[in-house]
């Protein structure tokens, strides 16, 4: 059995970011991935902050090298009031990045290797044992004193110690590829009555198109049926997309936290398994970035044999929740066009509740 300090499971941005600080702080670290970073993913925006972000985690250069685009702003049709534009060109960090995200969390996930992390792709976690043992699709067990969960929204390891994910919409991403060989430099939002359309550039000649909808909307009105789904883009939105878009799928995006009910446990979760928030916010991965520094510190001290950085963190994070939900509630409170469409009522009865 190969012994390890730290077991992450999940190599997205807050599983590598994580790896690769407890690597370089002198801990043995193995990452599992499930993928190989193969197939498209999304989450391709990066907003200003994320660069100083990657300086400090010495991944700036390596960054470069996945020639990003340099990303101007968002346009966006909410509330009935034009079009409107918030550009990133005066923010202090410089503009913001749209990249291929499969080729980013496959940067970032070599960036931990290089550290000194024992990356394992294309295995999958089969199960953990008190101890911590994991047991892997391999057929090899590893040990290890820390256990982090980062295998994003599913939340498959704390949701089996002793967590609960706590979901606060339905929301899903209806997603489309499609060639375009000048997708320009900005992101479009468009709300239309089933909810609101995201395009943006991902990658070398590439636009990505995603109707952010309910899951159960989704499937009642088969949603992820092509021609329903064309049927439903926003002028705006339809007028951007020049080419045929490839096989839809159906990401999750809802609003979620994983509730602990006790921290005493060897265990942490980090990005959007501790905490997931809506993709109108333009905020993800830095938040993941953000996240894996204070996890790594949390972790350190849980060798240590002290457990209140543990709790310091998840109350951080009850916080941010708090603050991130009522900034939601202002968001969504500003399309007020279709007060009885499902999506849209939903969203203004839970602000009327407050």
């Amino acid at each position: 059995m190969s012994e390890f300090d730290v077991a992450i499971v999940g190599a997205g941005p807050a599983g590598s970011a994580t790896a690769r600080r407890l690597a370089l702080a002198g801990c043995r670290v193995v990452l599992v991935e499930r993928s190989r970073f193969g197939t498209p993913r999304v989450g391709e925006s990066l907003s200003p902050s994320v660069t100083p972000l990657l300086a400090a985690l010495g991944v700036r250069e390596s960054f470069a090298n996945l020639a990003p685009q340099e990303s101007y702003g968002v346009r966006s049709s909410w509330g009935g009031r034009g079009e409107s534009s918030s550009s990133t060109m005066v923010d202090p960090h410089g503009p913001g990045w749209y990249v291929d995200r499969a080729a980013f969390d496959r940067m970032l996930a070599a960036a931990a290797a290089a550290a000194g992390a024992s990356l394992r792709l294309g295995v999958v976690c089969r199960e953990v044992e008190p101890g911590w043992v994991v047991r892997l699709s391999t057929g090899e067990p590893v040990s290890a004193r820390v256990l982090v969960d980062a295998t994003g929204r599913a939340a498959r390891l704390g949701r089996r110690r002793d967590a609960e994910r706590i979901a606060f919409d339905r929301l899903v991403a209806v997603t489309g590829f499609a060639p375009d060989p000048a997708p320009g430099g900005f992101g479009l939002v468009e709300t239309v009555p089933e909810g609101w359309w995201y395009s943006a550039p991902a990658g070398a000649s590439r636009l990505v198109t995603m109707l952010l909808t309910d899951a159960d909307l989704s499937r009642d009105r088969r949603l992820t049926v092509r021609d329903r789904w064309l049927a439903r883009l926003g002028s705006r939105t339809a007028a951007r997309l020049t080419a045929e878009v490839g096989t839809l799928r159906v990401v999750p995006a809802r609003s979620q936290r994983l509730h602990r009910r006790e921290v005493a446990a060897p265990w942490i979760a980090v990005g959007d398994a501790a905490f997931a928030v809506d993709p109108i916010t333009g905020d993800g991965v830095a938040k993941a970035l953000r996240g894996a520094e204070t996890a790594a510190g949390a972790v350190l001290a849980l060798l240590d044999g002290d457990a209140g950085p543990l709790a310091a963190y998840e109350a951080a994070l009850d916080r941010e929740c708090t603050h991130y939900l009522r900034r939601r509630l202002d968001f969504y409170a500003a399309e007020a066009r279709w007060p009885e469409a499902p999506f849209w009522n939903r969203r203004r009865s839970v602000r009327a509740a407050l």
